[in-house]
């Protein structure tokens, strides 16, 4: 009888399981305790032992949903269900006969086991907290018990209400009490979990002095430090805690805290196995500890780059918080996972949820909403809005003054420095100040001072000192990933620059997306790290995802000024409507950073006519109207920084007239070539200004000699070709005489004397022309 209970029990607990977990990869979007809901409603009536006469226990059930959370993610397979959990409502054992009473489908069975003296010690000093019934290979059933220390009943009506987190009704109730250990330890700790620090730290610091300390006390005491980056206070007030005969409530919370200053210290699998064996050691009946819990060990998870586990962790303490009504301990959760959303490429879905959390933290005061500010401006910053990104951190720095906390002060700096250096209100002196003067306390810190420090190396040519830092951060733990990601992409392109393959070079990038995902933060640097972008999407390395990045480059700015303007970005033509807005632009193309009265002065050859301020101002309004659309997050493409306007450093420039003033005569013939084909006609034809004039004529005169040391360079081996030269500057100075002289005797050297004497006559001719004389006539 007892026998076929059990089986019946255990296959009706798997066809539960396994339709269940159908049901759950059919509908991947509904919750598996939704879907549990509707499968229990609608199973059929086979008998008296179904699911509508005689429900599984909500243990079971629970049980199930969990293992079904586990296994919907696997591509193929069921669960086997040997096994199934009873809570104590449903699980009892006496202890001196050793008769299990135990549910199942057919009704409570009172079984006789086989226990040692063992076994009854092990009962008599600990508390029952269920166990599952389990059958063996060989078809014998046995019964695993789940054990853990005796909790003493709640003694007091402030134990039961902070058991279940009224921390607001504990502090109301205990704040006229006499200061008893005990009481003063759980009025501390009220006091910290409403946000009344000062008085909450007062207390704390006061039970301290009077042992002996309630475990609470070093509880607070480890909360305070991790607030205030402080992992080793933290973990040696945890552990002080724990060796404070800690009531199993406190106990819990202390192995969260330890675990976490671990994780800070950059100790995360010690931290994993504490979390490990507490999530066993915690009923499913304590849900606010397990939740609790349950949010620490996703933070683990995360720290070892476990994602899937971080993911099945937080959603399970999200939906516990969500049960209970604890909307403000389900924030951070909510934040860890629209965090992980950014960095699945899914943005927008993101940035929704973070900004719910934001406002559901600007409507309570919560202290998360420092946290939920900086996750959204690393976002913002990443995504290269950088306006918004300072807006955050402002707000930032507004809720730690609020709670009295530095804790995410390097962070909010660092991420300030490099929003303003972006928006060109820095420069890059400024920015390296900035960044040498991070002080970092703590483990998360030092990583983004090292990240730093490698951006600074890397763009001072300091190719081993950039290595050195990157790695750093690659090896250290990181409180936000886009740090880690982008060192990965830095050291890929220091690598590869270095003569190593590419496939090895990158093969740490294409982990970290592959496992941490990202692509849209390496956007970022796509500028500085092109190089690489383009040889993997060009060698067929990293996929799709290297082929965007090696599109999203800097903005490439063409400007052409021989023979004529015209500028296009990315080859998509810009229409700047002024002709004083075009000529500003080459100004500054050719002559780098100048003042506005520099300017004013080059542009209306220093006239002192009135009104001209105002159409200094309309010139740069129109020109920057023109560019400003080609601009990542909406950059000004001609900002003004101490003093001078200068192009942004965010454009890619190519001048041909630049191109050609920083020539070299000794170059190659081909190089030679090229130069000359560019040379379509004048600078800026039409434009008279002073300082146009001036590169008018040094850029004729260097086209001239680039085609007479062509000339000269071809003439041995190529007279043909060298007199076509010698001619090319014949055409941009008809009264050059060196190269007419040289074209003639270019065409002798060739063998073609009757080209020699029509170039001589061809010069005469100009030079009569040039001279007002009239052609002879013959």
């Amino acid at each position: 009888m007892s026998t076929r209970a059990l089986t019946e029990t255990r296959e009706l607990t798997s066809r539960f399981s396994n339709t269940l977990l159908m049901l759950a990869r059919r509908h991947p979007d509904r919750s598996t305790a939704d879907l549990a809901g509707t499968l229990l409603a609608g199973m059929p009536r086979p008998g008296p032992a179904s699911l509508n006469d005689r429900p599984l226990p909500a243990c079971l059930q629970q049980a199930v949903m969990t293992e079904v959370d586990r296994a919907r993610h696997w591509s193929r397979g069921g669960l086997k269900c040997a096994s199934y959990s009873l809570d104590t409502a449903h699980l009892q054992v006496e202890r001196q006969g050793g008769h299990v009473r135990l549910w199942t489908v057919q009704g409570t069975l009172d079984i006789p086991t086989r226990l040692g003296n063992y076994q009854r010690h092990l009962l008599s000093r600990h508390e029952l907290r269920g166990g599952r019934v389990i059958l063996s290979r060989a078809g014998e059933w046995y019964v695993q018990l789940q054990l853990g220390d005796r909790v003493t009943p709640p003694a007091s009506l402030a134990d039961t209400l902070e058991r279940e987190g009224h921390f607001g009704q504990v502090a109301a109730l205990l704040r006229d009490r006499p200061p008893e250990p005990r009481t003063r330890a759980q009025l501390a700790l009220a006091l910290l979990e409403t946000g009344q620090t000062d008085q909450a730290e007062l207390e704390l610091l006061t039970a301290l002095g009077h042992p002996p300390a309630d475990a609470r006390v070093h509880l607070g005491l480890s909360l305070l430090a991790g607030n205030r980056r402080e992992p080793a206070a933290r973990l040696d007030h945890a552990r002080r805690g724990l060796d404070s005969a800690p009531d199993d409530f406190t106990r819990w919370w202390l192995r969260c805290s330890e675990a976490r200053a671990l994780v800070e210290l950059g100790q995360a699998p010690a931290a994993q196995e504490i979390m490990r064996a507490l999530l066993l050691d915690i009923p499913a009946s304590e849900l606010r500890s397990r939740a609790r819990a349950l949010y620490f060990a996703q933070g683990v998870a995360a720290a070892l780059d476990d994602f899937g586990t971080q993911d099945r962790y937080a959603r399970e303490a999200l939906r516990l918080f969500d049960l209970l009504g604890c909307h403000g301990e389900g924030l951070s959760l909510r934040l860890d996972l629209g965090y992980r959303l950014y960095f699945q490429g899914r943005a927008e879905e993101s940035f929704q949820m973070i900004d719910q959390v934001i406002g559901l933290t600007a409507g309570h005061g919560d202290a998360r909403a420092g946290a939920a500010h900086l996750i959204a401006a690393e976002l913002r910053l990443l995504s290269e809005q950088y306006r918004e990104a300072l807006a955050h951190l402002a707000r930032v720095s507004e809720a730690q003054q609020r709670s009295a906390s530095d804790r995410l002060d390097l962070p909010v700096r660092a991420f300030t420095a490099e929003c303003q250096w972006r928006l060109e209100q820095l420069d890059w002196a400024e920015f390296e100040c900035r960044v040498e003067s991070l002080r970092p306390t703590q483990e998360f810190d030092q990583v983004i001072q090292a990240f730093y420090a490698g951006l600074l190396a890397f763009r001072n040519g300091q190719t081993e000192q950039a290595r050195a830092a990157f790695e750093r951060v690659t090896a250290g733990v990181a409180l936000l990933d886009g740090f880690r990601l982008r060192a990965q992409a830095f050291l890929a392109y220091l690598r590869w620059d270095s003569g190593e393959p590419l496939p090895q070079a990158s093969a740490a990038l294409q982990r970290a997306l592959e496992h941490l995902g990202g692509e849209l933060a390496l956007g970022l640097d796509a500028d500085r790290l092109a190089p690489l972008y383009a040889a993997c999407a060009q060698a067929g390395v990293g996929g799709r995802s290297m082929q965007r990045l090696a599109q999203r480059q800097r903005p490439l700015l063409r400007v052409r000024t021989l023979g004529g303007f015209q500028a296009d970005v990315n080859g998509q033509v810009v229409h700047v409507r002024l002709g004083k807005a075009r000529e500003l632009l080459v100004y500054l193309l050719l002559h780098g950073p100048a003042g506005r009265d520099t300017l004013i002065t080059a542009l209306w050859d220093g006239s002192a006519r009135e009104g001209l301020g105002s159409y200094f101002k309309q010139s740069l309004h129109a020109l920057r109207g023109a560019l400003r659309p080609f601009m990542p997050g909406g950059l000004d493409p001609v900002p003004h920084q101490r003093g001078q306007y200068r192009v942004s450093e965010r454009l890619d420039v190519q001048c041909d007239a630049a191109r050609m003033l920083g020539s070299h005569l000794h170059g190659g013939t081909a190089d030679l070539q090229t130069l000359l084909v560019g040379y379509a006609g004048p600078f800026l034809p039409g434009v008279e200004t002073e300082w146009a004039e001036q590169v008018r004529d040094r850029l004729e005169y260097q086209a001239q000699a680039l085609a007479m040391t062509l000339g000269k360079n071809l003439l041995p081996q190529d007279p043909m070709a060298a007199a076509h030269a010698y001619l090319q500057a014949t055409r941009i100075n008809p009264l050059f005489e060196s190269a007419w002289r040289a074209a003639e005797a270019a065409f002798e050297a060739a063998g073609h004397p009757h080209l020699a004497r029509h170039t001589q006559e061809t010069y005469r001719l100009a030079l009569q022309r040039e001279l007002g004389e009239q052609p002879a006539r013959r």
